[in-house]
């Protein structure tokens, strides 16, 4: 067993030998292409440079010691000798150069740079300052690292530029690119004026390598705008500080703006100096460039939105937050938040433009920012209004919210947004008019939605439910009617503006002939939203009286009286003048018309003991009954009511979360009852019917009370 666990013990260390061999050869080979790959580029960027430098210095120091210059040397790409120099004639004597000649002009090529430029204008104007003379007949060879121009080594330029520019050496890359770009012009010009020859190819070939040039400028202009999108900006800062200035929205501006100053320079060419055949090239270049950056930026935007956006999401619970409080406070505040966070970005993105393209901001760039921002705000609000249109009797208070949010949001939406656009010099288009009237189809739905909920109110009171079991509590439609009315002074000023640009003054009743209430206008009742409530009153009064008649007697009567009364409570306890003359007039009169009819069922009851005396027919004779038999009747058909009423009091009692009302009414009841029944107890006295009275006058005022406790 030992030897077993020693043999898998080294096959487990073989493995992991193995496995580290494999990794350090990887390492080894992308080491050694790494080095192959720099060495081939940096190979033809330094020897030719050096080997000019070398020639000039020995044509000096063999002018200098007294010799004669050796003969004019052509510009060659091929240099076969090592640089040697010396100030002694024998040592300057044994200096050779091989140098490959080659007098046709092939112009610009990415395999096989141009050679043999003619440099006597250079000499011309360097031999003063090095104490040589043309006449003396040296030539000295140019050195490339010298700014940019037409005598400028092709080769250096197209190995400089297809290496690409560094970030932290621009100027040399620039030059490179300013030199091959006024070749090209030149030679572009040359070629549209009918010098042919080999312009064509040239022409080609500089196009080509401007190509190049430029998408190497652009690509790091991306990679570097995508380094500053990596960290993300907190909204909650953004939404109490503003906008924030150009360097702390973009942290790598300072080092990009150079870059981006060169590359509107060869979009926008000065009219003084324009450049038709680079502009065509750059131009397509430029555009892609604008447009990747701005899926950059506007994907950063929505990343930034993200932790607000899941805010308003977790407000939602699965549509629980109807009423207008609560979660559906946070819904409405987080949508609006996040609307006036595209705003301020928006503001802050266009600070960050004109400062990267100060001279020439690229039209569209904006806007092209603003599509993903845009999107992500109509994909978050729609839920929101699919709810309100699905469920909007429970989410009426979200949608005057919302509208009245939105609605105060919608000028300081399209004043900024038009402002950005100025600064931007973006053209009028149909994306553009989209951008600036985003907010004008949230708004007008919202809109439509709290006007469709004023008639909306009344029908579901109207046909709310009316069958079910007798009850005397406060129905559902109350209570729900009454939290309606109790919200409503908060949206006070948003329902009168909706109301008040109807058509018609009573729209919500939408064509009824006749009104619910007995308010004649807005004028006599306060306002618009006074003459409202009245309406929503008397459709609720109405629907409790149907219901009420559903019910027998007084079962129906107790039920009307307990509503009503709790109606006229909380109306009363509103903070707001919401409810006017009128309506307040006919909710005290439908409770006394509701009182009086519960109050008869007690009046009926001791117009038992007052019945007159009746003749009885029997066997189709009518035969006088006695008195003593009809206050025996009496009694009998008394006492058989008050049980019955008994129970159903106590079945079906007033609201006892209103003892003020069950109070008065039963004192005014045990008034009634008291008094009918000690005038019967008195009329009952000796006639031999004591025997059928079950109580005295105080036993039935007892029982009277103790329906009412």
């Amino acid at each position: 067993m030992d030897e077993e666990a020693d043999l898998a013990l080294l096959d487990q260390h073989l493995l992991k030998t193995n496995l580290l061999g494999q990794r350090m050869t990887n390492i080894l080979g992308q080491l050694d292409t790494r080095l192959s790959r720099l060495d081939k580029t940096i190979a033809p960027l330094g020897l030719q440079p050096l080997t000019r430098k070398a020639n000039n210095i020995d044509a000096v120091l063999l002018q200098l010691d007294g010799g004669s210059l050796p003969p004019p040397s052509t510009t060659s790409t091929t240099y076969n000798r090592p640089l040697q120099s010396s100030r002694t004639p024998s040592s300057s004597s044994t200096t050779t150069t091989t140098t490959t000649a080659n007098t046709n002009v092939k112009g610009y090529s990415l395999d096989s740079p141009i050679s043999s430029i003619n440099q006597s204008h250079f000499l011309t104007k360097q031999a003063p300052h090095l104490g040589l003379s043309s006449a003396g007949g040296g030539n000295l060879t140019p050195i490339a690292s010298a700014p940019a121009s037409g005598t400028a080594s092709p080769a250096d330029e197209t190995a400089l530029l297809t290496r690409g520019p560094d970030i932290m050496s621009l100027g040399e890359y620039f030059n490179a690119l300013d030199g091959v770009v006024g070749d090209l012009e030149r030679m572009w010009r040359g070629l549209i004026e009918g010098r042919g020859g080999a312009r064509e190819a040239g022409v080609k070939d500089l196009s080509k390598l401007v190509e190049i040039g430029f998408s190497g400028m652009v690509q790091l202009f991306l990679k570097i705008s995508r380094e500053g999108t990596g960290r993300t900006i907190d909204v909650d800062v953004l939404l109490s500080s503003g906008a924030p200035t150009p360097p702390n929205l973009f942290p790598p501006l300072n080092t990009l703006l150079p870059l981006t100053s060169k590359i509107n320079s060869l979009v926008n060419p000065s009219p003084n100096n324009p450049t038709p055949k680079t502009t065509s090239i750059v131009q397509p270049i430029f555009d892609d460039a604008i447009a990747r950056s701005s899926e950059l930026r506007g994907d950063w935007m929505c990343r930034s939105l993200r932790s607000l956006v899941s805010r308003i999401e977790e407000a939602d619970e699965g549509g629980i937050w109807e009423g207008g409080k609560g979660r559906g406070k946070e819904k409405v505040k987080g949508i609006v938040g996040l609307w006036e966070s595209v705003m301020v970005l928006a503001e802050a993105e266009t600070m960050l433009i004109t400062t990267l393209f100060s001279s020439h901001p690229p039209p569209y760039l904006l806007t092209q920012t603003l599509v993903q921002p845009l999107a992500l705000l109509n994909n978050t609000i729609s839920p929101t209004l699919s709810t309100l249109k699905r469920a909007l009797s429970s989410h009426t208070f979200i949608a005057l919210d919302l509208y009245s949010s939105l609605t105060a949001l919608q000028s300081s939406w399209d004043e900024i947004i038009s402002h950005c656009l100025e600064s931007t010099s973006t053209p009028s288009t149909p994306e553009t008019k989209d951008l600036q009237s985003a907010l004008n189809l949230p708004v007008s739905t919202l809109r439509s939605l709290s006007l469709r909920s004023f008639p909306e109110l009344l029908v579901d009171i109207r046909t709310a439910k009316t069958d079910g079991p007798p009850s005397s509590s406060i129905g559902e439609v109350t209570y729900s009617t009454l939290g309606y009315l109790e919200t409503l002074p908060e949206y006070e000023s948003v329902v009168e503006g909706l109301l008040g640009k109807s058509h018609s003054e009573r729209s919500w009743l939408m064509g009824m002939k006749e009104a619910p209430s007995s308010v004649r206008s807005a004028g006599e009742e306060g306002g618009i939203v006074n003459l409202f409530v009245a309406d929503v009153l008397g459709t609720l009064m109405i629907h409790l009286e149907g219901r009420a008649r559903t019910m027998r007697r007084p079962i129906g009567q107790a039920f009307l009286l307990n509503n009503l009364s709790h109606i006229r409570n909380t109306t009363s306890s509103f903070n707001s003048d919401i409810i006017g003359p009128g309506a307040e007039d006919m909710l005290n009169r439908a409770f006394r018309e509701a009182k009086s009819q519960y109050l008869h069922e007690f009046q009926s009851l001791v117009s038992l003991l007052t019945s007159t005396q009746n003749n009885t027919p029997r066997f189709g004779v009518t035969v006088p009954s006695s008195e003593k038999q009809h206050l025996k009747d009496s009694a009998q058909a008394f006492f058989d009511r008050l049980a019955e009423l008994e129970g159903i009091c106590g079945n079906y009692p007033l609201n006892r979360q209103d003892p003020e009302m069950r109070d008065r009414v039963g004192r005014e009841v045990e008034g009634i009852v008291r008094g009918g029944y000690e005038g019967f107890w008195g009329r009952c006295a000796g006639k031999g019917v004591e025997k059928y009275l079950r109580g005295s006058p105080d036993d039935i005022t007892r029982r009277v009370q103790a329906m009412f406790r």
